[in-house]
């Protein structure tokens, strides 16, 4: 934790830098985190042990047996705490349950927690400490004499029982915490929960007071449990659909503009981590991007536009759906994608070929079953490559001149318009940049942006020759934002703050700084090409003719309501709301009003409820 607090320091407010009695404080509450995480680890050991003893029948490999899961227990809760850091210097987040899905690829989840030579110190550090932890158990263990009581008489077993029960009663209370009694619950208290650690204005320091294997546990106790909105299906459908059918209506008024019998093709290009804050255009100076710079200068362009999670997969799953994600799930694994309208079949009804194209293998993240269930025509991923170039798979470059590649096959068949969508990787750590963008910046980051943007330059400069451009609408995006320096607030602007712009002939270039979220490229889409969706299930809105007074994000345990001027984040643990003014640049002010809001509390649990009803709706089928 203090190694966190040190190496995270960047992340800290100035003013708490130099307050070491509020950083004390913090450290302190995490100790009372960490002894709830000691009392769940030891619970059923001691109750095992204590019921084997007072029946005298404990054996030296009986306790060895204990001591090693202990060790183990105490060895992944230290590495969980090890890997907690590079990530919350990533997400300004602690590690939730949906992350370790990561552990599929271990080559890349070591090479994050390794790539920087701070972390690598640390997490050296950090196994020595894990070693040092399970020597000292397994000591103890082996230096346990037992000794066999001939007496075994009931009065004596009776006051062991009723010693192990007192024991177990002491650890229960631990683990619970005991923090905000209230009269229902009385000597109990209430349930140790994220809100104890709430202690300052410094979310750093906040997150610091948590414990990251305490934050797991919650959530595998929580599994396949939904949070209580107080909202019914019925009410939340009829909210759904009550947005669905504006949506269609605008689309069958954009295909009333739009000669949709010439078909224009579709790239969609969803961009790794690139937050808008990189770009000159939203106020960096120091040339990171000059090519999305000047693509969004000559495209119908959104300032205002926002990622509606902060995962990759979140991004996948809003462009292609039109539907936002739930709370820390990952949403292309759930039944919310069972016979829905998502992008790539509606096009496929109009005569599209689709293609997916990937750098990594299909199977990471869930993608595999997101695309049997919202088929593409093809998907284009490592297994058809055959290599990787850096541990996500293909860099940038390489993938932007496969993606050329096949599309002059695919555009043999100059009558059969296409929509190709593409994940690029290169600015995801561990980083693989080429010469000579490795040592433009100081900041290996910086320079993962700046060639990132130099890739799209030549894949749009390659594709301006070919005969399908002039025909063709690029979409660019991005699947989430990234943390910079700027931690504004609970979640930073710049984890949410996205480009998303149209590029292409025929596109008036558009400054648009109504508000716009990944959910409405579809619809959005659809309406440029002049087609409609009688079946449209997704909760974007047709940017062409309609506008959103306000945008629904999510990020780890919050939901965010962004309007014109303020953005307001709940709490979904603690239920606690706070709301920000916006500066010009849509980033947080420092006037902020602690307490819930009714109508935007109704509208983020709306629509979580819809999408609660929407899953079991389709569970049922």
């Amino acid at each position: 934790r203090i190694i966190e607090i040190i190496t995270c320091r960047n992340l800290m407010l100035e003013e708490s830098r130099t307050d070491f009695l509020k950083i004390a404080e913090g450290v302190l509450r995490g100790v009372v985190y960490d002894n709830s995480v000691s009392s769940y680890f030891v619970l059923l050991p001691i109750l095992v042990l204590g019921l084997l003893c007072t029946f005298g029948i404990v054996k030296k490999p009986i306790i060895k047996g204990f001591a090693i899961l202990l060790g183990v227990l105490y060895a992944l809760s230290t590495a969980v705490s090890i890997g907690n850091i590079p990530y919350v210097t990533y997400k300004m987040a602690n590690l939730c349950l949906a992350d370790l899905e990561y552990l599929g690829k271990p080559s890349e989840v070591f090479g994050m927690m390794t790539g920087e030579p701070l972390y690598l110190a640390f997490f050296v550090a950090g196994w020595i400490l894990v070693a040092a932890i399970v020597y000292l158990i397994w000591r103890f263990a082996a230096s346990t004499n037992i000794i066999e009581e001939k007496s075994r008489s009931f009065p004596i077993i009776i006051l062991k029982l009723l010693s192990t029960l007192l024991v177990i009663g002491i650890f229960f209370l631990m683990g619970r915490g005991n923090t905000r009694a209230v009269k229902q619950e009385k000597f109990f208290g209430r349930p140790l929960n994220y809100s104890f650690a709430i202690y300052s204005n410094d979310d750093l320091l906040n997150l610091a007071a948590q414990s990251p294997t305490f934050g797991l546990i919650k959530e595998i106790s929580r599994l396949n449990k939904k949070f209580s909105t107080g909202i019914s299906d019925e009410e939340a459908l009829a909210y759904a659909e009550k947005v669905q059918k504006k949506t269609r209506a605008s689309l069958a008024e954009s295909a009333s503009k739009v000669d949709g019998a010439k078909k224009k093709n579709v790239v969609m290009v969803i961009m790794e981590s690139m937050t808008a804050n990189y770009m000159d255009t939203f106020g960096n100076t120091k040339g990171l991007t000059p090519c999305l710079d000047s693509l969004f200068a000559n495209s119908y362009a959104y300032y205002n536009a926002w990622s509606n999670g902060g995962r990759t997969n979140n991004g996948i799953f809003s462009t292609q759906t039109s539907l936002p994600g739930g709370y820390n799930i990952n949403m292309l694994d759930t039944p919310l994608m069972q016979d829905h309208t998502s992008l790539a079949p509606v096009l496929s009804r109009y005569g599209y070929s689709t293609d997916f194209f990937i750098s990594h293998t299909k199977n990471f993240d869930c993608i595999s079953g997101f695309f049997m269930t919202q088929p593409f025509d093809k998907i284009h991923s490592e297994e058809e490559y055959g290599y990787r170039e850096m541990d996500w798979g293909l860099r940038d470059s390489t993938l932007f001149a496969v993606v050329l590649d096949s599309l002059k096959h695919l555009t043999a068949d100059t009558t059969k318009p296409f929509y190709t969508a593409i994940l690029t990787c290169s600015n995801h750590p561990t980083y693989s940049i080429p010469s000579p963008y490795c040592n433009m910046y100081p900041e290996m980051n910086e320079c993962a942006v700046r060639y990132a943007d130099a890739s799209i330059d030549t894949f749009m400069s390659r594709a301006s020759r070919e005969p399908w451009f002039d025909n063709t609408i690029f979409v660019f995006t991005a699947d989430h934002g990234k943390l910079l320096d700027n931690t504004d607030g609970v979640i930073a602007t710049s984890q949410h703050h996205i480009p998303i712009f149209f590029y292409g002939k025929g596109i008036e270039p558009t400054k648009d700084s109504t508000l716009m979220l990944q959910i409405d490229i579809e619809p959005t889409i659809l309406g440029m090409l002049g087609l409609q969706c009688p079946d449209f299930a997704g909760f974007g809105v047709n940017k062409l003719n309609m506008r959103r007074d306000t945008a629904i994000l999510s990020a780890h345990n919050h939901f965010i309501a962004r309007t014109a001027d303020k953005a307001y984040f709940l709490n979904m643990e603690t239920n606690i709301g706070t709301q920000y003014k916006l500066n010009p640049d849509f980033s947080l002010s420092d006037q902020k009003t602690e307490g819930n809001i009714a109508d935007l509390d109704h509208l983020i649990k709306v629509q979580l409820q819809a999408l609660y009803a929407i899953q079991d709706r389709k569970k049922k089928k």
